[in-house]
């Protein structure tokens, strides 16, 4: 394995992507991040004891999307008195997975940004600037299959530049982040809670996707809107949401358990199929490097790892955490000597690996 020191002077003059998996929160709040879905956290919770027919509705519907469940219940519901159904109880369902829906959340995510101190962001910022500074003679872009808020958090800080001077983190003025999410004020409503997801002019200019959604962004009639702390009021994550809810507002995010159906959950929204075709656009560029941070390049996210397969894209860079000989790290392995050996032979794929603990992301 090589040093993450050594993958920047190896990719000093080109662009960079980065593809950001759920290592990157792992590796700052452990006990709260896992593998586990949403839907897997209620039931490992118990959030649906009491109401078999909830937990068999995912598994007659073939989902664990929320989302899914709730508008099937709510469609049923008002053909109920037609069938002779329990209208009630559909209700009341729905009603419950709303509750369900918020205390998964609340029960892996950390409440408030102020539970990550000001050095973990000073070292965050520092990683994210390799990738899209302002002083980065070629900027590139940031994607996220996270749907948490803590590169969101990260990058609201950007107050003041930071980078990594040998072993210690130091200001760097004009260091700032190019972290353009692509959201701008509604036209119509400049003064609004929320700002939208503006797929024309901004296009162009976004750095920042979340390939899988996030919980801050939430389809708003024709809109997808992002929730704003400043702009609300900063009202807590989960008042936000519970309001959002009761609104019948959710959370844009793709919660599925394989690559097809994450596909097909994707293939539905306009923002996350664009932001799928962006980052296959970004590997088919040939002068340019990719860093996969914190993911496992697991099969459940093929969809995604196509889009390098299929690419141009020269370099690729894999972060493995621990013995690179432990059975998980070989299992990483394997799948980026296969996306590699399914390159054409006139655009090859170099894959390097790089020790996970020589990034530094949230802690030196």
């Amino acid at each position: 394995m090589i040093s993450f020191a050594e993958s920047l002077e190896m990719t000093a003059n080109e662009k960079r992507y980065l593809l950001l998996g759920n290592g990157f929160s792992i590796s700052l709040f452990p006990n709260c991040f896992s593998y586990l879905s949403l839907f897997e956290e209620a039931q490992k919770a118990g959030l649906f004891a009491g109401n078999p027919e909830v937990s068999l509705a995912f598994e007659l519907l073939g989902t664990t999307d929320f989302e899914l469940v709730m508008e099937a219940l709510k469609s049923a519901s008002k053909l109920a008195p037609l069938y002779g159904g329990d209208q009630a109880k559909m209700n009341a369902h729905s009603e419950l997975l709303k509750n369900v829906l918020v205390q998964a959340i609340a029960g892996r995510h950390p409440a408030r940004p102020s539970e990550v101190t000001e050095e973990q962001y000073r070292n965050c910022r520092a990683f994210l600037a390799e990738f899209i500074g302002a002083q980065q003679e070629r900027s590139g872009r940031v994607f996220s299959i996270n749907y948490d808020l803590l590169l969101y958090w990260a990058l609201l800080h950007d107050i003041i530049g930071y980078a990594w001077d040998g072993d210690n983190v130091v200001e760097a003025p004009d260091q700032v982040l190019l972290h353009d999410d692509g959201f701008r004020a509604p036209e119509d409503d400049f003064d609004a809670e929320y700002v939208a997801w503006e797929q024309f002019e901004a296009a162009h200019e976004q750095t920042i996707t979340f390939l899988h959604g996030a919980l801050h962004l939430y389809e708003r009639g024709p809109e997808l809107a992002k929730l704003c702390w400043e702009r609300s009021g900063n009202k807590p994550l989960m008042d936000q949401i519970r309001e959002a809810l009761d609104e019948d507002r959710y959370p844009l995010f793709v919660s599925e358990g394989s690559s097809n159906k994450k596909l097909r959950r994707i293939n539905r929204s306009a923002y996350l199929s664009k932001a799928l075709r962006t980052f296959a656009g970004c590997c088919g560029q040939v002068k340019a490097s990719l860093f996969v941070i914190g993911h496992s390049l697991a099969e459940n996210d093929d969809h995604i790892l196509r889009r390098i397969r299929n690419g141009k894209i020269r370099r690729m860079f894999v972060s493995l955490f621990g013995d690179p000989l432990a059975p998980n790290n070989l299992a990483i392995r394997a799948k980026a000597d296969q996306i590699a050996a399914g390159r054409s032979v006139r655009h090859p794929l170099v894959v390097e690996y790089i020790d996970a603990s020589s990034l530094h992301i949230w802690n030196h």
